[in-house]
């Protein structure tokens, strides 16, 4: 909230008259009951009123109070519900500018339901605290504040008396902080997994069904459901003690002061107008003590909630630094070794290169390292050891942003977001005219079936493109690299999961898109290994042999084997 810290100056200014106008009222009270009940002159903050100026002025007085009360509480709500509104909607975009700059592989050790939860439950939680909760706990503190200091100014020995009990509950209520922040932090954590789970269950509801899994997974759900429970119940218990704790000490503190009071009067009767606004301005501190403790748990609910948001916002991120490079001229691997993070080796001493309008083919049985190049290219990983170089200059040392601009991906499925054509298209080349899009579309052999849509260009494709056939996602990403005109294609057989009919289209598309351009194909099909100028044959994560189709198989080695079982 820092960036608007002058509204909450202002806010926090609106609250303090709130919170003396309040105290005013109950100060008035005590005269103004002493005035009906006794007649006579009454003494009001050292100025003593006959009974004709006093029918004027204090009912003047108390509306007064209440007009500046109402106009200063709304001043500053709507103060901090601006702020806070501000201050979310800069957390939200700060959240979505962290989540976009993370590599994949920081995805892939989360669960995309659980992450969800934090960006739907976290930060609801999170939005009402600072909304609302800490709207309303600065307001009701002032106010307190502002009514001890008219107690304590009527009347020393009753103010001792009643709020003899606040120190004591200083102790106390700086456990139940820590205790509630806690169990606010579990309960958040355990509807994460809750929602993973659910999320989980519906993205494979197909399998789920066609494997008649559901009493299975109903009764997984209902399991998690029950721990979710089971520390939401502590939670909750912990929360809904504190405010009948509180309002207890404070009616003990209360029926003390009448006691005393009580007393005191039958002494001094003339301390009874002094009683009345002591009492007064004492209960009404309950609805604020009350509203307090309330929105104390909120709060603390929402600060647990901020430390689920900020692991994300406190994960690194490479920044973005270096020179920017030009169209591939070359792309040489020299020794790259790369480990994940549990020290599992991906790659290990990998040496080829790339050069200019070359046909590069990649192929070796799973969990070779295929992967893992591809990964690199594109930035998502840094290399362990050894290095990357694109056109001779360390990538280490350029803009990942450069690369990436070189470079068009067409991964094995297509990824496809849920606007339109032309929004997808125009994540290879924003704001590409008509014209533009269209040639894309028919150099990916894509035109046609575009043209036979509704909105055409404007038409939308449901989620990942769920509206269109799988030939048809593969041309539109197909078109989307075409749009970006890369100096290096990369691919990961785009054709593989297709038939053979769709895929002699897509693989047209492909033909033309691949013409007079740098290439590195993960292949799976003997066809594309065919077509390419050469061939890095890898097997755990080390390049065993490289060269033409022809040398290869002549070698008789693992690229011979391969062959002989169909790649």
């Amino acid at each position: 909230m820092r960036p608007w810290r002058g509204q909450v100056a202002l806010a926090t200014l609106a609250g303090v008259v709130a919170a003396g106008a309040t105290a005013a009222w109950a100060r008035l009270l005590g005269p103004l009951l002493e005035a009906v009940l006794k007649g006579g002159d009454v003494t009001v903050g050292g100025v003593t009123f006959d009974p004709k100026a006093l029918a004027l002025w204090l009912p003047l007085g108390v509306v007064g109070v209440a007009v500046l009360k109402a106009v200063s509480t709304w001043l500053h709500s709507g103060l901090m519900s601006n702020v806070a509104q501000l201050a979310l909607a800069a957390l939200r975009k700060a959240l979505y500018d962290r989540v976009l700059a993370l590599p994949p592989r920081w995805f892939e050790q989360r669960h995309s339901g659980e992450l969800l939860s934090r960006f739907t439950a976290d930060v609801a939680q999170v939005e009402f605290a600072v909304g609302t909760s800490l709207s309303a706990w600065l307001k009701d503190t002032l106010q307190t504040l502002a009514l001890l200091a008219v107690c304590a100014s009527i009347d020393g020995r009753l103010f001792l008396l009643t709020f003899l009990v606040i120190p004591g509950m200083i102790l106390p209520v700086s456990r139940f902080a820590k205790s509630a922040r806690k169990a606010a932090t579990k309960g958040q954590a355990s509807l994460g997994a809750l929602t993973q789970l659910a999320s989980e269950h519906l993205q494979a509801l197909p399998i789920v069904q066609a494997y008649g899994r559901e009493p299975q997974a109903l009764a997984a759900f209902d399991a998690e459901q029950g721990r979710y429970l089971s520390v939401m119940k502590r939670s909750l218990f912990i929360r809904g003690a504190f405010t009948p704790t509180t309002e207890l000490l404070g009616i003990v503190g209360v029926a003390a002061a009448l006691v005393f009071g009580a007393q005191a009067v039958a002494v001094e009767p003339e301390l009874a107008g002094h009683l009345v606004s002591f009492l007064a301005a004492a209960l009404l501190m309950y609805q604020p003590i009350k509203s307090l403790s309330g929105n104390f748990s909120q709060v603390m609910v929402g600060l647990g909630a901020a430390e689920r948001l900020f692991e994300i916002l406190d994960a690194h991120v490479e920044p973005e630094r270096g020179e920017a490079v030009g169209p591939l001229e070359s792309l040489a691997f020299e020794g790259v070794r790369f480990s994940y993070g549990d020290g599992r080796e991906a790659l290990a001493g990998v040496s080829f290169e790339v050069k200019a309008g070359e046909h590069v083919a990649l192929v070796g049985p799973s969990g070779a390292g295929k992967s893992t190049v591809a990964s690199l290219v594109l930035g998502f990983s840094a290399p362990t050891a050894g290095a990357l170089r694109w056109n001779g200059v360390e990538v280490g040392r350029v803009a990942r942003r450069s690369v990436r601009d070189q470079v068009a991906w067409v991964p094995q499925e297509p990824v496809l977001l849920s606007g339109t054509v032309r929004e997808n298209l125009w994540m290879a080349k924003e704001g590409a005219d008509d014209a533009a899009l269209w040639t894309a579309l028919e150099r990916a052999h894509a035109r046609a079936f575009v043209e036979a849509l509704p909105g055409q260009l404007d038409q939308p494709i449901g989620e990942r493109g769920a509206t269109l056939s799988g030939g048809q996602r593969q041309r539109l990403a197909i078109a989307r690299a075409f749009l970006k005109a890369p100096s290096l294609l990369l691919l990961d057989e785009p054709t593989s999961a297709l038939d053979a009919a769709t895929e002699v289209e897509v693989q047209a598309g492909l033909s033309e898109l691949m013409a007079g351009r740098a290439v590195l194909v993960i292949a799976h099909r003997l066809a594309t290994v065919r077509q390419a100028d050469r061939i890095v044959v890898m097997e755990q994560g080390r390049v065993v042999e490289q060269g033409t189709w022809e040398a290869l198989v002549a070698a008789n080695g693992a690229f011979a084997r391969l062959v002989a079982h169909g790649l």
